[in-house]
């Protein structure tokens, strides 16, 4: 899928909506750090809209069918793809914007033909609404976007180091671990990601990095150090 004259390491970052919740102008450093890494890798990149709506909670407390919050969360992805684009481009950064909610007024489609396209423009690609169906998480879209653009690896951006034996916000025993293949992860019941996900990307044995993206330069340290986060492979 990438263009065949771009040698540029190809990521797919995944991120959280929490991006704007938490440090909005953590965006802005976004920027900054995918500026600096343009002449050696390029960025899609796939936007949670949990600051938004959070389908599995507030759907209960609304009283929502399921498949009808999801779909509100896909939206809540569009959302933020937009706010992000718009962030980038004020600092000069090119991006697309595809949507697999088809809203043709405010992004293009998600197409191979429009993949390629912002790729061979050197765009910066955000793709929003998810999968475009409900009861599949932005993980799960992240690793399927992935695959269609033929990354190199999965950067999934968090607010925690990387990956522990528990949840390090809830137990401070929890141990992070720098280096876990997918056996070691599936033997140990490991909550990286959700089972759909978890399970597309160990089919094709897809490299995830995960970090937290609230680190100094996580980015650029990302792209520079092997050893920041951990590598699930």
């Amino acid at each position: 899928m990438t263009s065949a004259s771009n040698s540029k390491r190809l990521i797919l970052l995944k991120l959280t909506g929490e991006i704007f919740a938490e440090q909005p102008n953590q965006a802005v450093e976004l920027v900054t750090q995918i500026k600096y890494l343009n002449a050696t890798h390029q960025f899609a990149i796939v936007i949670g809209g949990g600051n938004f709506w959070r389908g599995n909670q507030q759907g209960q407390q609304f009283q929502i069918r399921a498949a009808i919050a999801h779909q509100v969360g896909l939206l809540a992805t569009v959302m933020n793809a937009l706010i992000l684009q718009e962030v980038f481009w004020k600092h000069d950064l090119p991006t697309t914007v595809l949507s697999a909610v088809d809203c043709p007024r405010i992004a293009a489609p998600v197409s191979n033909n429009n993949i390629r396209t912002a790729l061979s423009q050197h765009h910066c690609l955000i793709f929003a609404g998810g999968t475009g169906e409900p009861f599949f998480s932005t993980d799960t879209a992240a690793v399927v976007r992935a695959l269609q653009i033929n990354a190199h690896e999965i950067w999934k951006a968090t607010n925690v180091a990387g990956i522990y034996t528990a949840d390090p916000r809830q137990n401070s025993q929890a141990k992070l671990l720098k280096r876990v293949s997918y056996q070691e992860a599936i033997t140990q019941n490991l909550q990286i990601m959700d089972q759909t996900a978890f399970m597309l990307a160990n089919e094709h044995k897809l490299p995830i990095r995960i970090f937290d993206l609230f680190a100094p330069e996580a980015l650029i340290q990302a792209a520079q150090n092997s050893d920041f986060g951990s590598l699930l492979f």
